[in-house]
């Protein structure tokens, strides 16, 4: 499964996109890291959300990525306290070109890490529960944005990537 892992930051190393983002904040993998856990335990009904601000209000929304349909989630609260309500079901479609449907292989969290004004990934691929602090510990991983392509080709790369991840899971 490393070797997946490192595929897929390869990849998203060499054909990442980026797309516009008016934000105050430059995150880094410690402060995503610390908020992870506010939004992937408990405040979803489903796996490995693809956390962005969809809305542009300064808080983190939820993408979810099922059967063909990207479905939209608003947070209402706030990155401490996230609250979300499906806004959107519809919100983007893809095609699936694969007989399985491919599901997101880790939570991700798009956000402007340097200042630059674009979107970074930074990709949250462990847990780890700390006995002295009493509390789960997320460790990630992000690639710098070098590209300006559009929401419809970040999602349709993301995509991509993740049918070249099951197919090399496949055929191991």
């Amino acid at each position: 499964m490393k070797n997946l892992t490192s595929v897929l930051i390869l990849l998203l190393l060499l054909s990442f996109t980026s797309m516009s983002f008016d934000s105050k904040d430059d995150y880094s993998n410690e402060s995503i890291g610390k908020i992870s856990g506010a939004f992937l335990e408990g405040k979803l009904d489903f796996e490995n959300p693809v956390m962005v601000d969809v809305d542009k209000d300064g808080d983190f929304d939820a993408l979810k990525f099922d059967n063909g349909n990207v479905s939209y989630y608003k947070n209402l609260g706030t990155n401490e306290n996230p609250s979300f309500v499906l806004e959107n079901e519809n919100y983007e479609t893809y095609s699936r070109t694969f007989f399985i449907d491919p599901k997101m292989p880790y939570p991700m969290f798009f956000a402007d890490k340097d200042g630059d004004g674009d979107m970074d990934m930074f990709v949250v691929k462990d847990k780890q529960y700390n006995k002295q602090q009493q509390k789960y510990e997320y460790k990630v991983s992000n690639a710098e944005n070098s590209m300006d392509l559009s929401t419809g080709t970040l999602i349709t790369i993301i995509l991509v990537l993740v049918i070249v991840l099951l197919v090399l899971a496949i055929i191991r």
